[in-house]
């Protein structure tokens, strides 16, 4: 995942999307990116939930908690354009390719300009919007690296089955080792159960990822390491 300088333009739009989706009841499906257009902000969403946000006690609750952050970047308001959609239908997501690394949170380069930024993945996603995936699958590669002797590799996760009943991942690494062992290690290891590992994120801050990415989560617990082995 990519980490975010907090005291900047792109960490002011990615901890907002955080704080307004922290909102929104942990139960329902939502996605809320947020965009800096400099002169307001745009917030463009969709929920399952019914309960219409007050996003001017959004925000002051927002300038409550972080009035040093937007101090440090120079924002003293914010004013913005509401756009998000309530009651809508949003399917769990539990497909798709997710870059994991040995440190969960990876420096990028900046464009060497951008007239507006926005949010990004997995802020302002909840859990069961492609957020509870990306964890576990960091949850596997914490328990995988050491011994695939990787820093990072691309896996594919997912939730559909081949006719021999196995689950249809893919990882792509440089790894010595054959990517069939490591497939098949994986799927003897790991159960994909993500109402299972639910359980373990249900009460963490996800603001927590973007204030405090070097701290321990609870999603990079490694209490598998005893059946990681290879014969």
């Amino acid at each position: 995942m990519r980490k975010i300088n907090k005291n900047s333009r792109r960490g002011i739009v990615n901890l907002f999307a955080d704080f307004i989706l922290t909102r929104i009841d942990k139960k329902e499906n939502s996605i809320i990116q947020v965009t800096d257009c400099e002169s307001f902000m745009v917030i463009h969403g969709q929920t399952t939930s019914k309960d219409v946000l007050d996003m001017d006690k959004v925000k002051t609750d927002f300038f409550e908690w972080f009035g040093d952050i937007l101090d440090e970047v120079g924002v003293e308001k914010i004013n913005t354009l509401d756009i998000i959609r309530y009651n809508q239908e949003i399917e769990n997501i539990e497909k798709g390719w997710v870059n994991v690394s040995k440190d969960v949170f990876v420096e990028e380069d900046e464009p060497i300009h951008e007239l507006s930024v926005s949010s990004e993945f997995p802020y302002g996603y909840s859990l069961n919007c492609g957020r509870l995936m990306t964890y576990y699958s960091h949850y596997i590669f914490n328990h995988m690296y050491s011994l695939m002797g990787v820093d990072n590799l691309k896996f594919y996760f997912t939730k559909e089955e081949d006719e021999d009943e196995d689950l249809k991942i893919k990882i792509v690494s440089n790894s010595n080792y054959n990517k069939d062992i490591v497939k098949s290690l994986v799927l003897d290891v790991f159960s994909f159960d993500l109402t299972e590992f639910n359980e373990y994120v249900k009460d963490y801050d996800l603001l927590q990822d973007i204030l405090f990415p070097g701290k321990d989560k609870p999603y990079t617990k490694q209490d598998k390491l005893e059946h990681v082995i290879v014969f």
